[in-house]
């Protein structure tokens, strides 16, 4: 079943969506190419937006499989990745996605759409930006699902390793602005001010002794304001990322950054306002799900550590039972990090995530 069909499928396949690279809520073509694959396999795709899914089989209780579908805005090393077939417009799946579709319509083509094994398919948009998963959940994707599985290539592990982490295996990230509104005036004259970049900087250190003193990672990455170096900042934007893996702890640290802007709002005669820009839970596994993998696939698994990074696959396992595993695609060449305009990989890695996911069909 894992023959050189397989492999050439999987790598034709992989190459033609590299060249379609397209960034989150814009993968039109990308889209169109996946509904079209599954309509030859015997399927009938549904789309949400520029996502695609599709079913198999009759009745509840259906195992999922999820693929995302988006790149990045990342213009590719050829000289380094060697691919001949490559989005020249500066987008680039820097993060394995194509490989991601490439192997789940691959297992889609291996079961056809006239198999009895009740099945979803899920080929998600907006993994990158936006949480996509969010929308097809509230589309009802899950509905009559209990488990959903995928994988996510990595360039740390071997070629064919599956990494697995039983509980938290990526984090939660608050993505979060905060705005100061002060008052211009000249620094020679300070009392006629109010001073939005001192405040913002309280407020930062604040944030930052927070996050500490709750084990939580923040990072303050970029701080904009003030218009010339005489002249008091009327207003400041910082923009920060919080990531963690308890929930509460999170809303702590977000309530001590809201303190700290009032008080320096008391000592520098500011405003301010925190804005949400995104959130994602951490990505939990389930202790079961991941037990199947192992199961299944019991001379390719090891174990790895959580990671910092967050998945916006977090969101489905809030509702149903599942597990995200890395696949390893490290090999000589092949050795550049995710979201580099060097990664790439041997589509022949990919045959391992096709064998675990028919495994896992098998193991129902």
């Amino acid at each position: 079943m894992y023959d050189d069909l397989s492999l050439k499928y999987m790598t034709e396949t992989r190459r033609k969506l590299h060249s379609m690279a397209e960034l989150s809520g814009a993968e039109f073509k990308t889209s169109v190419f996946i509904r079209a694959e599954l309509e030859k396999f015997g399927y009938k795709p549904k789309t949400v937006g520029t996502s695609v899914y599709c079913d198999v089989g009759g009745g509840g209780n259906r195992l999922a499989f999820r693929a995302d579908i988006d790149a990045l805005p990342i213009t590719e090393n050829v000289s380094v990745t060697g691919m001949k077939e490559y989005a020249a417009d500066g987008v680039m799946h820097a993060c394995g996605h194509d490989g991601h579709v490439a192997n789940l319509l691959n297992v889609a083509r291996i079961v056809g759409g006239n198999s009895k094994i009740p099945l979803r398919f899920i080929f998600q948009s907006d993994e990158e930006v936006a949480g996509g998963s969010v929308a097809l959940i509230e589309a009802g994707v899950l509905d009559g699902v209990d488990e959903i599985y995928a994988l996510h290539l990595c360039p740390e592990l071997e070629e064919s390793v599956i990494g697995y982490c039983y509980g938290g295996m990526f984090s939660g990230c608050c993505e979060f602005d905060v705005k100061t509104m002060g008052k211009s005036g000249h620094c020679a004259e300070p009392e006629g001010g109010a001073d939005a970049i001192r405040s913002a900087l309280e407020t930062a250190a604040a944030a930052f002794g927070s996050a500490n003193a709750h084990g939580l990672l923040i990072n303050l990455g970029k701080l904009t304001g003030g218009s010339a170096r005489n002249i008091i900042a009327d207003t400041c934007l910082s923009e920060y990322t919080l990531r963690f893996y308890d929930m509460s702890k999170c809303e702590s640290v977000m309530l001590d950054i809201e303190r700290a802007a009032l008080k320096a709002d008391d000592v520098y005669g500011t405003d301010h306002s925190i804005i949400s820009v995104a959130l994602y839970p951490p990505l939990i596994n389930s202790a079961l799900c991941v037990d199947k993998v192992r199961n299944v696939m019991p001379e390719s698994c090891i174990a790895v550590s959580p990671r910092n990074t967050a998945e916006d696959f977090s969101n489905y396992l809030q509702h149903v039972s599942g597990c995200m595993v890395w696949l390893g695609v490290r090999s000589p060449g092949h050795t550049a990090p995710l979201h580099s305009e060097c990664f790439s990989f041997d589509e022949r890695a990919l045959l391992k995530g096709t064998e675990l996911f028919l495994n896992l069909i098998r193991s129902r």
